[in-house]
């Protein structure tokens, strides 16, 4: 067996495709400010279970995300009378779940974060997965299912957006051997990369607001977008974090950030990004979280962000 989730875990899988006998329906859930790994496992099981079970499947969260446009169509489904199976994944606590868990009978978690709230009936939470689309796609490899086109280029959508087309650190053989086997179920690596990495005009003057206009704090860097900025760039908040990245590859920045305001929540939200730095550490204490060095969080007014780069730049040992 190339990969090992748990001890049991084809006892594992055989509850999320059996269990589903004992309830009318499945309701799949995942997490608040959805990313591609959000969607891609959230697809990825939907997908899969209108494929082979005829009980009611619905989604559960906010489907205005723009990232939509990279996965195939789907329905989300409505919630009916009857016993309720719920999975939630790509979430690490129970706070950050887009939706209300309390309307299923069982909830079932998959998850690839560090482990701090096992709220499900069943948990398999697998920290060192590249991604929840690589446990759910590894599952699928174990039981020798073969898939459809769109669950696998869902799978291959959120592995490829938690992983940085892998290049973070957390890819691993057990990543490249759930690639091996999405590519299998046939489809084709240039027509996903293509609409989600080409760039137009648009990107070309984020990009310079970016360059003209991000701040050095010691070795952390961060660009900042208010609500007018974004409307001056035509891009929407969820696109403005997008670009976190273009602050990546310099060697004087350990920690690079993007600060965008969600005006319709009064708010703002950073990604946080380091090479080395455990920003989750951080990010906990600012009403976010996640992996140790890709996490999101909330400042309710920009006088948070000098507390935030004080305890940045604790961690860095600036």
């Amino acid at each position: 067996m190339v990969y090992r989730i748990i001890n049991g875990v084809m006892k594992m899988l055989e509850k999320i495709f059996n269990i589903k006998d004992d309830y009318d329906q499945i309701v799949i859930y995942r997490h608040i400010n959805p990313d591609l790994d959000a969607f891609g496992s959230q697809l990825g099981l939907y997908f899969v279970l209108k494929e082979k079970t005829d009980k009611n499947i619905v989604l559960l969260g906010d489907m205005t995300s723009d990232l939509l446009k990279y996965f195939d169509a789907f329905e989300v489904g409505r919630i009916k009378v009857g016993k309720t199976l719920g999975i939630v994944v790509d979430t690490s606590n129970k706070e950050r779940i887009d939706g209300d868990i309390s309307l299923c009978d069982k909830v079932l978690k998959i998850d690839h974060h560090l482990i701090v709230d096992s709220y499900g009936d069943i948990n398999i939470e697998v920290e060192n997965a590249s991604s929840c689309s690589e446990i759910i796609a590894l599952m699928y490899k174990q039981a020798q299912l073969k898939i459809s086109s769109l669950a696998a280029k869902a799978l291959y959508l959120g592995i490829v957006g938690d992983s940085n087309r892998f290049l973070y650190s957390a890819t691993s053989a057990n990543t490249f051997y759930a690639a091996a086997y999405l590519l299998e179920q046939g489809i084709t690596v240039s027509e996903i990369y293509e609409p989600l990495y080409m760039q137009n005009k648009t990107d070309l003057n984020v990009f310079k607001f970016i360059y003209n206009h991000y701040i050095q704090v010691d070795n952390i860097a961060y660009y900042y977008l208010n609500d007018k900025d974004l409307q001056n760039l035509n891009i929407t908040r969820e696109q403005g974090s997008s670009y976190v990245n273009t602050l990546a590859d310099f060697a004087e920045f350990e920690v690079w950030m993007a600060i965008t305001e969600f005006k319709e929540q009064n708010c703002y939200r950073v990604s946080l990004r380091s090479r080395h730095v455990p920003v989750n550490v951080v990010a906990s204490h600012f009403q976010g979280g996640g992996h140790a060095f890709a996490s999101g969080a909330t400042l309710n007014s920009l006088t948070e962000l000098d507390d935030l780069l004080a305890q940045l730049k604790e961690i860095c040992h600036v």
